[in-house]
């Protein structure tokens, strides 16, 4: 697109020639010739100082909030107005406004923001329907599929990703919408046919303060929202219920979407979906209540964006949910290993008890857990709390201690576990190098045990000293059970 028609009504100065602008980054590796650098100020780098490195990759233009120098052949764009706004709206242009020609469903919440996109697009695809994906694992548009970096990406992959779906064909596409991505624009510009409110429990504190402000960060997915739908089960949901109304959907209480009868079996559930437009029996391949609520708001979703569940629920059976959610790991051993993304209280609090509930008769119930470095302090002892009332054996170790002492870390957690605990040496142990509790955790395993391994999950890495290691929970057990640890 040309440069004057990418900014017109956008409030921009701009200096240097007409270009033409291919696309739009502000990650100056990305930069292709032709493709416009946004120069962003960040927490810890000033975009401004990758410019050398945009241009020398051949980049058309620069944008800034303050304005750069610029070879002659090359334009200059400062922002005079918010720069990720403004970034997003320019994003939103040139890939040709396509959250208009897409179904889009955002999905915001604490947990299961992840299983539930995964999910409708999973539904969509098995009734014969394209969907793309923007998500923490995977963001994908048609057959395409690419590793994701973050759980929503900055406004010009975001809206590069939507175009692809379009491109590739797709009726709709769902989205994780993060609190980080409302505050910081990164969906800026986007209508949602429909948004969902999955659940809020405590979580990025260190970002945003307090509970009511993490609130309202992710209530700020409603103004973008044609439809929203919420969880009438979650205190913060049915707060929101009754202040504006919306369509709600839950398992215990009376809503416009209803789980009843709920069969929690070993090797999935069932129940009958409820909602005005009639009945229907679904039969899930999923384990665990909590996969309930993440498949009851997959199918309303689908259902307030248009489509039929009579051609979705028929889908369900082959549903496989998200890679390293309750996720299974058998190597032929004698007891039963999971792995999984828990990493707030309330979600280690659900996972136990489907564990619990999962544990053979006369089965120990072991949890190895650790708390993620340069993230919300507070919540490190309630995490503690939750795994030391629900597991018999604690593999206390690290996540990701990021720039954090990893013993620090644990300190911080400690005080959550009874001291009688902690004083236990055949319940409690404690070890900073997650590697190695993992093949001490599989080594103190019986037959008929499960061990559920939390907070990894789908990451292939471990980042320890601001370095990311090459690490996943599920390769570190399949490595040990079959003796190369």
């Amino acid at each position: 697109m040309k440069l004057d028609a990418l900014i017109e009504g956008i409030a921009l100065r701009r200096s240097g020639p007409e270009v033409e602008v291919a696309d739009l980054t502000s990650d100056s590796r990305e930069v292709r010739p032709g493709w416009g650098f946004v120069a962003l100020k960040g927490e810890k780098a000033d975009g401004v100082a990758y410019v050398p490195q945009a241009l020398a990759q051949g980049a058309s233009a620069i944008f800034s909030p303050s304005g750069v120098n610029t070879p002659e052949a090359v334009a200059d764009c400062t922002f005079t107005g918010d720069p990720r706004l403004q970034m997003a709206e320019l994003a939103r242009r040139l890939h040709g406004a396509p959250d208009e020609r897409l179904a889009l469903i955002g999905v915001t919440g604490t947990n299961g923001k992840t299983t539930t996109t995964t999910l409708i697009r999973q539904l969509l695809r098995g009734a014969g329907i394209g969907c793309g994906l923007v998500g923490t694992v995977l963001n994908a548009a048609g057959d395409l599929e690419e590793e994701a970096v973050r759980t929503t990406p900055e406004s010009p992959a975001f809206y590069r990703w939507l175009h692809r779906s379009v491109a590739a064909g797709d009726a709709a596409s769902a989205v994780e919408v993060s609190s980080h991505a409302l505050c910081l624009g990164r969906v800026h510009g986007a209508r949602f046919q429909v948004g969902v409110f999955t659940n809020l429990t405590q979580d990025h504190l260190d970002y945003h303060g307090s509970m009511e402000a993490y609130f309202e960060a992710k209530r700020r997915l409603v103004a973008q929202s044609g439809r929203f739908l919420v969880n009438a089960d979650d205190p913060w949901g049915r707060g929101l219920l009754e202040r504006e109304g919306h369509v709600s959907y839950a398992v215990d209480r009376p809503a416009c979407y209803r789980a009843h009868g709920l069969d929690l079996g070993p090797t999935g559930s069932r129940f009958t979906l409820y909602s005005a437009e009639g009945s229907w029996e679904v039969q899930s391949p999923l384990l665990g209540r909590f996969n309930v609520y993440n498949l009851l708001a997959a199918l309303a979703a689908c259902a307030e964006a248009g489509f039929d569940l009579d051609r979705l629920v028929p889908a369900v059976p082959k549903v496989s949910g998200a890679p390293g959610r309750l996720e299974r790991v058998d190597c032929g051993q004698p007891f039963g290993v999971m792995v999984d993304y828990a990493h707030t209280p309330d979600a280690l609090e659900k996972l136990l008890a489907e564990g619990r509930r999962l544990l053979p008769p006369g089965g120990r119930l072991h949890v190895l857990f650790g708390c993620g470095g340069d993230r919300d302090r507070t919540k490190r002892p309630l995490m503690a709390a939750a795994v030391a009332a629900g597991a018999d054996v604690l593999w206390h170790t690290s996540d990701n201690p990021r720039t954090e002492d990893p013993e620090r870390i644990l300190d911080d957690a400690a005080p959550g576990i009874p001291e009688a605990l902690r004083a236990d040496a055949t319940r409690y142990h404690r070890n900073a190098d997650r590697q190695e509790s993992v093949r001490r955790a599989l080594a103190d395993c019986r037959p008929g045990d499960l061990l559920l391994l939390a907070g990894k999950g789908h990451e292939p890495y471990q980042e320890i000293h601001g370095v990311k290691h090459p690490y996943s929970d599920r390769a570190a057990v399949e490595a040990a059970l079959q003796g190369v640890l």
